[in-house]
């Protein structure tokens, strides 16, 4: 329950051996490096005193690491992957050694694949370009094909003459046409493209003398003439250049097949080793860092870490080849250290520990949360999705899917979270009678099975809700009950009396005194629970008044805030209310089950296709409610756990232990030659 332990190590090394040592710790994956508080330190290079290959320098590990960034952002979309997207989500990482990925690293001309690829994609932007340029310009040379002239009188003209193309207003075309006619006295001319009825503006070419030109493009920009400047390269008739362009874009069109198949040939060859290749500078990069992250000095490197005490034998172990060149010193945490939180949870309630994750690390003096609301969730979950069928369906697949898979880490115990809430689902739906909804009572086909079914149900909700609705609510009060009585013993741990017996003592007696008294209201337990119930809930509101304004300066402070607390009660009572959910959920599966089960029947009876579209509302309708359902029964259950259990006792903050490791993408090194 408590959160694990760690202890911080100093290891001083030999520069001989700190790189083994360093890829050791790595294997290990149990030891998070502390870095240097003052950011500073002496040459990186100082750790390659045996003149190691240059491709574990900085500089050639970021080189690196850019052209692979650079082949996968460019590759990795064009590789075909014969796997199923389900396979590569969940199914393994393809396993490798280290040895193997640093031979393929010493054999793979990584520059010379780059420089490839860089020109296919320059190759291949370039056309795309000059293809979306020429799109334009022959719609521009579309608009104006009757224009007869050719184009570099527009773009350049000639020593006396010059032309001008742009935009201008149906509306204005025979007050510009006067205007222009005024001005170049018939040595001009004006041409007008053709234009539809509805069309607001048409393209014009005005061609005139150089002698004008002032006159034309004042009158033109008074009578809303918008110029267009004509495209670089168009020479002749607009009708040539439009075949020009057309025979241009289609040796484009090859250009770009021919890149994009060299380019799939090279995705299809390169990108396993690149990927692999990725992972191993990662890894070789992670080394580096953590050497730079140290002290040095001539002849050795320091280098702190946490490791877990669990773990502390497994260090000692590995590290026992190095006896004589490394010294491994215990050191004691200090004020102002930042321990990573490490999870200790036994086995049954490690696929819990995502939830835990998924809410935030305690404290490193706090309390994980996992064993103590695993149980809570599980039962929870079963109760919200609330159906046998549902539970079966949601089992078998996840069930599969880590029989098929094989999945490591938080991905697999996600997966047996969700298929323990399956049992559970199972378990509730078996005693509620909900199969699937009402399916085995509302089809005749499953009338041999009804007697084992109805054998086993001790409770309907859909008949009897008030008593699935008391049992929801008893189990909010008992969870926050026990939240309480942890805050209770956290503080007893931490020496904390007052905190522990005013506090939580104060509001668990007066809790309990509410309930008995309550129960003796409905004739439970009689006379010895109503004076119980009246004894503790005295008790309760006396330590409350005398312990909760405590931290106030003065009598009457102290007094009115105590008084005041007791509002809090209400606060209790929205957490137990909160649990209704239970129920809600529980009808919302069934109903909508139901639901579906009637549609089925109301469809069935349709002529000759009747059949088809039930066995598509069933199931198609029962998909659908599975994964809804699923995904509320999961949330909510939660949620009774984030927002009304670990209130009561949960201190955060912490963060999770992060360790020296093979952080890899796309491989898992497994086998031999993890050390280099």
């Amino acid at each position: 329950m408590a959160v694990g332990k760690v202890r911080k190590l100093r290891l001083i090394s030999h520069h001989e051996v700190v790189e083994h040592v360093v890829a050791v710790l790595q294997e290990l994956e149990c030891c998070e490096i502390i870095g240097r508080e003052d950011g500073g330190g002496s040459d990186p290079d100082i750790y390659d005193p045996s003149g190691r290959s240059k491709a574990k320098s900085p500089l050639d590990l970021e080189s690196g690491l850019s052209d692979i960034r650079f082949l996968l952002r460019f590759l990795e979309p064009l590789y075909r992957n014969e796997s199923s997207p389900l396979e590569r989500m969940l199914g393994p990482k393809p396993s490798a050694t280290f040895s193997e990925l640093s031979l393929l690293h010493t054999q793979t001309d990584l520059p010379e694949i780059t420089t490839k690829a860089r020109k296919l994609e320059r190759k291949l932007a370039e056309a795309r370009s000059e293809m979306a340029q020429i799109a334009n310009q022959t719609l521009l040379l579309k608009s104006i094909r009757s224009f007869s002239h050719p184009m570099w009188i527009i773009s350049r003209g000639t020593e006396k003459v010059m032309g001008v193309m742009g935009t201008l207003s149906v509306d204005q075309i025979d007050l510009f046409r006067e205007e222009f006619e005024k001005i170049v006295s018939g040595q001009g001319e004006l041409f007008i493209a053709e234009y539809l009825e509805k069309q607001a503006e048409t393209h014009a070419v005005l061609i005139f003398s150089r002698s004008h030109e002032s006159q034309v493009i004042e009158m033109a920009s008074q009578q809303g003439f918008s110029k267009m400047e004509c495209p670089h390269g168009l020479e002749s008739t607009p009708g040539k250049e439009i075949e020009r362009l057309e025979s241009r874009r289609e040796d484009l069109f090859a250009e770009v097949a021919e890149a994009e198949a060299r380019s799939l040939e090279m995705a299809q060859e390169w990108i396993p080793s690149i990927r692999k290749l990725n992972d191993f500078l990662l890894i070789t990069t992670a080394r580096r860092d953590t050497l730079v992250s140290g002290y040095s000095t001539e002849k050795v490197s320091i280098l702190r870490f946490w490791v877990p005490s669990a773990s502390l034998d497994q260090v000692e172990k590995a590290l026992k080849p190095f006896e004589g060149l490394i010294d491994l010193q215990d050191e004691k945490p200090e004020p102002g250290d930042d321990p990573p939180i490490v999870l200790d949870n036994p086995g049954w309630a490690v696929p819990f520990s995502p939830l835990t994750k998924l809410y935030g690390m305690p404290s490193y003096n706090g309390i994980d949360p996992t064993v103590l609301m695993a149980p809570f969730f599980f039962l929870f979950f079963g109760m919200c999705l609330g159906d046998g069928g549902y539970g079966l369906v949601m089992g078998a697949f996840f069930l599969y899917a880590l029989l098929r898979y094989n999945m490591s880490g938080d991905k697999k115990n996600f997966f047996v979270l969700l298929l323990l809430g399956s049992i559970s689902t199972i378990f509730v739906g078996a005693i509620t009678g909900s199969w699937l909804g009402d399916m085995v009572d509302a089809f005749d086909i499953f009338s041999f099975v009804r007697p084992i079914k109805d054998s086993v149900v001790l409770l309907r909700p859909m008949n009897d809700p008030i008593t699935f609705l008391a049992i929801s609510l008893a189990l909010g009060v008992v969870q926050i009950l026990f939240g309480i009585m942890i805050a209770m013993w956290d503080a007893f741990r931490k020496g904390d009396m007052v905190g522990a017996l005013g506090d939580q003592g104060g509001w668990l007696a007066l809790i309990v005194g509410i309930l008995f008294w309550g129960g003796a209201a409905f004739d439970i337990g009689g006379q010895t629970a109503l004076v119980a119930g009246k004894s503790l809930v005295a008790l309760g509101a006396l330590t409350l008044i005398l312990t909760q304004g405590r931290d106030k300066p003065g009598f009457v402070r102290k007094a009115v805030s105590g008084v005041l607390s007791l509002y809090n009660v209400t606060s209790y009572l929205g957490d137990v209310l909160s649990y209704s959910r239970l129920l809600a959920l529980g009808l919302a599966t069934s109903a909508i089950a139901m639901i579906v089960n009637t549609l089925t029947g109301l469809v069935s009876g349709i002529p000759y296709v009747g059949w088809l579209l039930a066995v598509l509302v069933f199931f198609g309708g029962h998909l659908f409610s599975v994964v809804v359902n699923v995904l509320g029964a999961f949330i909510h259950s939660l949620r009774l756990q984030y927002v009304e259990f670990f209130s009561k006792f949960y201190s955060g903050g912490g963060r999770i232990f992060s360790p020296l490791r093979f952080d890899t993408k796309y491989t898992r090194i497994t086998g031999p030659g993890l050390k280099e």
